[in-house]
Formats: structure tokens, C-alpha cells, sequence
């Protein structure tokens, strides 16, 4: 009886039936799957990674040194053809051809550790192109490259690279030295050159900022909004519980921000511009500040804010009143009136210190001068109508049941919180004690 051998699956068949098999795990709903599990799934997969790449390198090298992309598929290169196969970027892709060589040619060592799952293909990116700026002395470049992988196994790539400056520069002081003062500095006058900011309107009631600059522009942002960044304790406007910021770091610097802008706003220190001091110019009518109406107000630059947010800005804004016609046109312009002056402003710190909100302690930097009884309802810009708040209490009070007045007998601010569980609450200046 004659036995035949069944024919050997090639490398193809091999890697087509683990496509395969790791595709069969796609639909796998992992709710109940064990943690230790869940965490050996995602560390085999980044062995995996490692292994695909190193399996990759020797391909791409053969593919590029038979130059098969140009002369069987009718690209112009390797990397073209390896970027469009991929769907990487041009750089992405000419740096994995390019490596793949060097890793065949010149780095068994880091190609052995690739291999085995010991490194990642980022870090792997980052020996190769650190050995690559080292001088010709093939013993140096071996010593770093083996000190390289050695540190890769506790590193990520980017504590890697930082790793990898300091190898430079101890093999290769001098060249490092001036290429790293030159480096600098250019990167310092493109930075100068690109710098720009934009804000614009996202679509969807807010808006976007997007900016770059240099270092040192972004050294004197820093230095200006970081004092502003510090976490301040909130109070639960139906509790009056104290609780922590619960603003996260990124909420903080924008609200920093603007506080900044706002207080450049409100000082005579900024330059000026159109013989005007800088200021947020919004369009609206009066019964949309009287509350009768809810129609949006219209900065200069075409931004649409909420009623909510156009009267909030009123309580310390210069009002002109314009008389319009039935098709817009503007028929007369009244003069400015000015709701808080510097020096009322500098009464209004004076006595109020910080937020009078119950429990809140921001800085008068962060401060809004909210008038008692509206400005457009008759109400007076007077240190007896003023309270000093914060952006957040500012929102709490125009839209909460939250009430605030000023006692006729010693002229302070108090507040009145909402009703809370049936209880009629008392006017309070502090928040109380909560056992």
C-alpha cells in the first residue's frame, strides 16, 4: 500500500491560517473573561506586534533588494509601495523600508530582541535611528546599541529616546553639543514663524481653539495661567456640602484662561485698539436682557451666544443702546454707560475679598461684578448692588433658585440657598457645618 506525504504548509499558509485564527476571535464578547486573563491577552499582543515586525523586516528587505515594487508591480519604489499597501504615512512608511534594511544588514542584535517579543517596534525605531547618529566606529556603535536594548526592557520609547540623547552625547560630545545648539535654534525660529491662533465657532454651542508657538511663548502662557490653575473646593449649591474641584487639569487652564483674558479685559493695561480699550462686543435686545425673550447675541466675529450667557456678560459690561429700524438699520447710538468703574471695582474687592459665594474662596481674579437687580431692570451700579462672584457661582446664581441680596444693616452679600428637603432655608454668608 503506497503512503503518500501530504504536501508542507509554506510560510503563506502559515501566516493566512494565523490571520485566520486571531480573526476568530473578534466577536468575542469579554464581560465576563478574568482580569489575569484580559491583561495576558493584551501582553501576548504586543509580543505578537513585535514578532510581525521582525518577520516583516527580512521581507521588505528582500522585496526592496530584488526592487520588485518597481520592476513586478509598477511602483515607483519600495516605500511607495509599502505605504499605500500599509496605509501609513510617507514617512511612516520609508522609515519601516528603511529599517527593515538596516535591521538585515547591520542589527542582528535588535533584530534577535524584536523577534522575541523583548522590545517594542517603536523602540526598536529608536536604536536604530540613535546608533545611526553616532560616528563610523563600529565597536561605539555596538556598545550603544546593546546598552539601548538592555535599558528597552524597563523603558518606554519616548523614556527611551530621552535615554538615547544622553548615549549620544557621551560617545560623541562635541559634534552633539553643536548639533544640538543648532537644532535648537532653528527649531526655535520655525516655531516663531508658524505661530498662529484661531477661534473658531465648533457648531454646536461652543467653540474651538487651535494654536502653536515657541518655547517661549509657551513659557510666559504658563507662567501666567499657572498660578490661576490650582484646585478650589465646590460647593453643592443644595447641600452646601464642600466638595472637591471637580474640575480635571485641562478645565482648569481653560478656565484660567479666560479669567486672564477677562482680567486684561477689565484693567486699563492692555493696549489699545481702535482708540477703545479691547472688550467682548455682543449684540442682543433688550428683551432678551430683560429675560422676555430668548434670542441668541451676536459677537462682532459672528460667534452666537445663549441668552443665559449674553445676560451674565451684561452684569458687568458697557451697555450702548442703539435704536434700530424695522429693516436693522441703526437709527440712533446712545453713549456708554459704564456698569463698573476701576474704582468701584477696587471697592467691591475690597469688601468682598474673594467669590462671596458660600464655601468659595477664588481670588478676585476669577471674579465677576454681579449686579443684585439687574443693570436694564432699573438696578443701580452701586457697591450696594454689586456682589462680587466667581465664573462658576456667576452661572449658579442666573441659573439655579439660588437668591443673593445685600443686607441693609452692615452692607454684606448673603445668599439664600433652594429649598431642601421641605425645609425653608435661611440666608447664609458661610457655608455651615456639615457633621
Amino acid at each position: 500500500m503506497a503512503i503518500s506525504a501530504l504536501p508542507l504548509p509554506t510560510p503563506h499558509d502559515l501566516v493566512v491560517d494565523a490571520a485566520a485564527l486571531l480573526g476568530g476571535l473578534l466577536g468575542i464578547d469579554w464581560v465576563d473573561t478574568p482580569d489575569h486573563e484580559l491583561v495576558s491577552l493584551v501582553e501576548e499582543l504586543q509580543r505578537l506586534r513585535s514578532r510581525i515586525r521582525a518577520l516583516e523586516a527580512p521581507l521588505l528587505a528582500e522585496i526592496d533588494g530584488r526592487d520588485i515594487a518597481r520592476r513586478r508591480l509598477g511602483w515607483g519604489s519600495t516605500v511607495d509601495w509599502y505605504t499605500h499597501l500599509a496605509g501609513v504615512r510617507r514617512g511612516q512608511g520609508k522609515q519601516i523600508v528603511d529599517h527593515a534594511r538596516e535591521l538585515v544588514a547591520e542589527h542582528p542584535a535588535t533584530l534577535e530582541d524584536l523577534g522575541s517579543g523583548s522590545i517594542s517596534p517603536e523602540q526598536a525605531d529608536v536604536v536604530l535611528d540613535a546608533v545611526d547618529r553616532l560616528p563610523g566606529d563600529e565597536e561605539i556603535r555596538d556598545q550603544a546599541e546593546r546598552a539601548l536594548l538592555s535599558e528597552a526592557t524597563r523603558l518606554t520609547a519616548t523614556e527611551l529616546a530621552r535615554h538615547a540623547r544622553g548615549v549620544i552625547e557621551i560617545v560623541d560630545p562635541e559634534s552633539t553639543v553643536r548639533a544640538r545648539e543648532a537644532q535648537l535654534d532653528r527649531e526655535d525660529r520655525v516655531a516663531h514663524q508658524r505661530r498662529f491662533l484661531s477661534i473658531t465657532d465648533d457648531g454646536a454651542g461652543g467653540i474651538r481653539v487651535k494654536g502653536r508657538g515657541s518655547v517661549e511663548d509657551g513659557a510666559v502662557l504658563r507662567a501666567a495661567l499657572l498660578p490661576l490653575t490650582a484646585p478650589v473646593p465646590e460647593t453643592d449649591t443644595t447641600t452646601c456640602r464642600q466638595l472637591p474641584d471637580a474640575r480635571d487639569y485641562g478645565v482648569r487652564m481653560w478656565d484660567a484662561l479666560v479669567a486672564l483674558a477677562q482680567h486684561g479685559l477689565d484693567s486699563d493695561l492692555p493696549p489699545e485698539c481702535h482708540g477703545a480699550r479691547p472688550r467682548v462686543t455682543v449684540t442682543t435686545d433688550l428683551e432678551t436682557l430683560r429675560g422676555e425673550l430668548a434670542s441668541r447675541g451676536v459677537t462682532e466675529d459672528g460667534l452666537e451666544l445663549a441668552p443665559s450667557v449674553v445676560r451674565r456678560l451684561a452684569c458687568d459690561a458697557d451697555v450702548i443702546p442703539m435704536t434700530l429700524g424695522t429693516a436693522g438699520e441703526v437709527l440712533d447710538v446712545g453713549r456708554t454707560h459704564r456698569l463698573v468703574t476701576a474704582a468701584l471695582w477696587r471697592a467691591l474687592v475690597q469688601r468682598d475679598r474673594h467669590c462671596a459665594f458660600p464655601g468659595c474662596t477664588r481670588p478676585p481674579v476669577m471674579g465677576h461684578a454681579h449686579h443684585v437687580v439687574p443693570w436694564f431692570e432699573g438696578g443701580e451700579t452701586s457697591l450696594s448692588n454689586l456682589v462680587l462672584v466667581c465664573g462658576h457661582h456667576h452661572r449658579t446664581i442666573h441659573q439655579t433658585p439660588w437668591q443673593v441680596r445685600i443686607n441693609s444693616d452692615d452692607g454684606l452679600p448673603e445668599f439664600l440657598p433652594p429649598h431642601h428637603h421641605g425645609h425653608p432655608p435661611d440666608w447664609m454668608r458661610s457655608r455651615p457645618r456639615l457633621e
